[in-house]
C-alpha cells in the first residue's frame, strides 16, 4: 500500500533542528558508507501526516497539521538486542454514527503501514483512544473557518462578476439603439 507523503522543507531541516535542541536520534543502521540516523521529530512528523492522509485532510493545510501535532504522539524504544521499535499514540475523536471499532482499526494499519514503509522502524503497537463524537453540523473548527473564508470570498467576486456582466450587456444594448 503506497502513501502520498512528500517531505517538506520543514521536514528535513527537523533532524538537524532537532540535535540542536537536544532531542532523542535513533541510530537506526551502520553502513560502509557511515551511519543512519533517524530523529523522534522525524518519526513523529511520519506518523503525524499518515494520521492526516488518514482523515482526508489537506497536509498542507497549517491548521490541520496542528490539530494532528496535538493528537499525535510516539515514544521510540531500543531493546536490550538492539532492536528498535516505535509506539505510536493517538488521541481523536469520531464522526457520530461512524463504526468505532472499525474505524479505529483502520487508522491503526495505516499509521504501522506508513511509519514502518518510510522509516524502516518496527512498530510495536498503536493506540487509539477516541475522546470525543461529534455530529456533522459541529465540523471540526479547522474547517468551519475554512468554509467560512471560502464563502466569504466567492460570493462577493459573483457579485463583482455580475454587476459587471449586466453594465457591459446595458452599455452593447445602448450602442445597438444608437446604431
Amino acid at each position: 500500500m503506497e502513501s502520498g507523503f512528500v517531505w517538506t522543507q520543514e521536514q528535513a531541516n527537523i533532524s538537524r533542528e532537532h540535535r540542536e535542541k537536544g532531542g532523542r536520534i535513533m541510530d537506526f543502521e551502520e553502513t560502509d558508507l557511515g551511519r543512519i540516523e533517524i530523529s523522534e521529530a522525524v518519526i513523529r512528523d511520519i506518523a503525524i501526516h499518515s494520521y492526516i492522509e488518514f482523515l482526508k485532510f489537506d497536509p498542507k493545510e497549517a491548521k490541520a497539521r496542528k490539530e494532528a501535532k496535538s493528537t499525535v504522539d510516539i515514544d521510540l524504544d531500543e531493546k536490550v538486542d538492539g532492536t528498535k521499535t516505535v509506539k505510536i499514540t493517538v488521541n481523536t475523536k469520531i464522526k457520530y454514527g461512524v463504526s468505532i471499532p472499525s474505524h479505529a482499526r483502520k487508522m491503526q494499519e495505516k499509521l504501522k503501514n506508513d511509519v514502518e514503509s518510510f522509516s524502516g522502524i518496527k512498530v510495536e503497537d498503536v493506540s487509539i483512544t477516541i475522546e470525543d463524537v461529534y455530529e456533522e453540523a459541529q465540523k471540526p473548527a479547522m474547517f468551519e473557518e475554512e468554509e467560512e473564508f471560502e464563502n466569504s470570498e466567492v460570493k462577493p467576486e459573483l457579485e463583482e462578476s455580475k454587476s459587471e456582466e449586466t453594465v457591459e450587456e446595458t452599455e452593447d444594448e445602448d450602442r445597438e439603439k444608437e446604431v
